[in-house]
């Protein structure tokens, strides 16, 4: 009798003295989300036109209109009316941090999918597919173009991003200057303006998106180089690993969002070259 006491004592000690991320990831996300009412998002503060702060400091991006219809799914998946939402800042050092400990439920941003990465991550379904490129000054354009191996080229790159490990492998010729930071790809692009570096490469359309920011005139002054991109870029949110039911649900409301409309809404007059860009990389199965 005393020895089934003692057992059942060090068992409810054992349990006591777990960590709470490891009950925490008993449950499910939904689970958590039906017990607390708490929908716990990641975006980004620096990746314009998918996550940054506005004005008045307030999130803002094409991940904010993505977050609605997430979180009408869950709404719906709970039968319930009301959920709180908390944001949380992500970026390119903590974002999967953020999601493999359940800081959040799901991070959104220029996440490229990549299901060989080493992580306790996985991706949604893609709602977006871009490419790499250079944006170059127009005056640079025929010495790029002339030098299809980069050699002594200075091309800026985010540290820590598989542009940076793109460019490496191929064109290990070209001499890659790195930028990090919520800053570090508009401090790339202001390089390539005040001629400290020959080319920045990054994704396609946050590469136009920051232009814009910066007022450049593409097309004009500065140029996306070259029209076809040197690889496709699948974005996709980042979510836990071994929640089904939750990729499940992420994924019906990427489905059932209104890609085009909340396209047209950040890009405007652009969202042919968006088009033309998906088109050539479904044509080209990558």
């Amino acid at each position: 009798m005393n020895q089934k006491i003692l057992l059942w004592i060090v068992s409810l000690l054992f349990f006591v003295g777990l960590p709470l991320d490891i009950k925490a990831q008993e449950e499910t996300i939904l689970q958590e989300i039906e017990r607390t009412g708490l929908v716990k998002l990641g975006i980004r503060a620096g990746a314009f036109p998918f996550g940054y702060k506005d004005a008045d400091n307030n999130f803002a991006g094409i991940c904010v209109d993505l977050f609605k219809t997430v979180v009408d799914e869950i709404k719906k998946e709970l039968k319930r009316d009301i959920l709180a939402i908390k944001l949380y800042e992500s970026n390119l050092i903590n974002r999967f941090n953020l999601v493999e400990n359940r800081i959040v439920h799901l991070e959104c941003g220029p996440n490229t999918i990549d299901p060989q990465l080493p992580r306790n991550v996985q991706f949604s379904n893609s709602f977006f597919v871009t490419g790499t490129q250079l944006l170059i000054r127009i005056d640079n354009a025929n010495k790029i173009k002339a030098n299809r191996d980069f050699s002594n080229l200075t091309i800026g790159v985010l540290r820590g991003t598989i542009t940076q490990q793109l460019l490496a492998q191929k064109y290990p010729l070209a001499n890659l200057q790195q930028f990090q930071g919520i800053t570090g790809r508009r401090r790339g692009i202001q390089a390539v303006q005040q001629l400290k570096i020959d080319a920045f490469a990054s994704d396609g359309i946050l590469l136009i998106g920051e232009a814009t920011r910066e007022g450049l005139f593409l097309g004009q002054d500065y140029l996306l180089v070259p029209q076809k991109p040197l690889d496709c870029v699948y974005y996709g949110f980042i979510l836990p690993k071994n929640d089904p039911q939750w990729r499940d649900l992420v994924n019906s409301a990427i489905q059932a969002a209104s890609l085009p409309q909340i396209f047209s809404k950040w890009f405007g007059e652009i969202s042919p070259e968006i088009r033309e860009m998906a088109e050539f990389c479904r044509s080209e199965g990558s």
